[in-house]
């Protein structure tokens, strides 16, 4: 989703985070788990929270936000 709301490609999304684009493409279409690992990588990628990438149905609003450049690095929770 994040990766679409940017308009990266799957080549793209893999050349920023160091995954291949099979394993994006299996993960878009879930195929395989995310992990933790994974999880970091793409959140490095589109520096953003890993929980955002981990939760998406939990952080929509951030989504939007990382789709649009804002720099995302925490949660819509209060500490």
């Amino acid at each position: 989703m994040l990766r679409e709301l940017k308009g990266w490609t799957q080549e793209q999304l893999a050349e920023q985070s160091g995954l291949n684009a099979k394993n994006i493409s299996l993960l878009e279409n879930g195929r395989i788990d995310i992990g933790k690992k994974r999880a970091v990588q793409l959140a490095e990628a589109f520096n953003v929270h890993p929980a955002i990438i981990m939760f998406p149905e939990y952080e929509a609003d951030l989504i939007g936000k990382a789709a649009q450049g804002d720099e995302i690095i925490g949660l819509t929770s209060e500490p």
